[in-house]
């Protein structure tokens, strides 16, 4: 099973209960994918074992002024590196009345999903859709959301590549 590390820095003040949540509900999305997400949040949790690949993801407490206003985060492929706002993340949830840490867990994901797929590209439908309507939002709420059996491979894929590069 292709492992990824998750490096997450959190400098918007999250709350670390919510943050581990959102890591466990990211952590099931992938692994019905059929991948592994370790999270890296401490100098603890790196080992011998590591992972294929490694992404950091950096939770931010306000989105950047040139950031669209429905944007909840930026994925950095050149750096394989993601940001969240959680000023964003937090507001919405709120307003369409989803826990803080699905919000966040969704964001995670797909922004993740974007660094996997080596893609800026959005999908009509699913957790790489770039709007979510009510559909999607009960999705989230029932803990249902998922890529699809094309995103799947090519994530896999991308990562049995970039891990075979970071061997030589």
């Amino acid at each position: 099973m292709p492992n990824v590390g998750v490096v997450v820095r959190n400098l918007g003040a999250a709350p670390k209960d919510v943050v581990q949540k959102a890591e466990a509900a990211c952590q099931q999305v992938y692994r019905a994918a059929g991948i592994r997400v370790t999270w890296i949040n401490s100098v603890e949790d790196v080992t011998w074992e590591g992972p294929d690949i490694v992404v950091r993801a950096v939770i931010l407490p306000k989105a950047p002024p040139s950031r669209a206003p429905g944007a909840f985060g930026t994925a950095l492929r050149d750096r394989q590196e993601l940001l969240l706002y959680q000023d964003r993340i937090v507001q919405f949830g709120k307003i369409v009345d989803l826990p803080a840490h699905l919000m966040l867990s969704v964001a995670l994901v797909h922004e993740i999903g974007h660094l996997l797929l080596d893609s800026d590209d959005h999908t009509p439908s699913g957790i790489m859709r770039g709007e979510w309507d009510q559909d999607d939002l009960n999705v989230i709420r029932r803990g249902q959301a998922h890529f699809t059996s094309d995103q799947i491979r090519r994530i896999k894929a991308n990562i049995e590549q970039r891990g075979a590069t970071r061997a030589r």
